[in-house]
C-alpha cells in the first residue's frame, strides 16, 4: 500500500498554495449603485431595445411599442437598434430597416433623427411621435 503525501506549505507564510487562493471578487472593493455613472444620460427619452433580435421580431416590437408610447402621449422615444458589429460582414441590418419602417408609418411617426452620442450615437435613433 502506498503512502499518502502530506501537502507541504510553501514556507513563506504569505500566499496560500494553489487552489487555496481567494478570488479576485473577494478582494475587490464593493461598488454601490448610486456611485456608478448612469449608462445613458438622465434626460434620455424612454427606450426600445431592438439589439440582438431578428428582423421580424424587431419590427414587431417596434410597431407595438411605438404605438403604445404614442397612446400614452409620449412625444419622443429612443430606438436602440445597434451598430451591427456582430452581424455578418459587420453591416447593420436593423438600422436601415427601422428607419424605413419609420418613414413608411407617418400615422405614428412624425420624424426621426440619429441619436446624440450620449444616447447611443449611430446605434440609435430618436423618434418623434404623433
Amino acid at each position: 500500500m502506498g503512502r499518502k503525501k502530506k501537502k507541504q506549505s510553501t514556507g513563506d507564510g504569505g500566499q496560500p498554495r494553489r487552489g487555496m487562493r481567494r478570488s479576485i471578487r473577494y478582494e475587490a472593493e464593493e461598488e454601490w449603485p448610486e456611485d456608478r455613472r448612469p449608462r445613458r444620460a438622465e434626460d434620455a427619452p424612454p427606450d426600445i431595445m431592438l439589439r440582438k433580435l431578428s428582423l421580424v421580431e424587431a419590427l414587431e416590437r417596434l410597431d407595438f411599442q411605438l404605438r403604445a408610447y404614442a397612446a400614452k402621449g409620449r412625444k419622443q422615444v429612443l430606438v436602440v437598434h445597434g451598430k451591427g458589429s456582430q452581424s455578418a460582414g459587420g453591416v447593420s441590418i436593423l438600422g436601415p430597416e427601422v428607419r424605413n419602417w419609420c418613414d413608411a408609418h407617418p400615422s405614428v411617426v412624425i420624424s426621426w433623427k440619429e441619436a446624440p452620442p450620449r444616447w447611443g450615437g449611430t446605434g440609435a435613433i430618436v423618434v418623434n411621435l404623433r
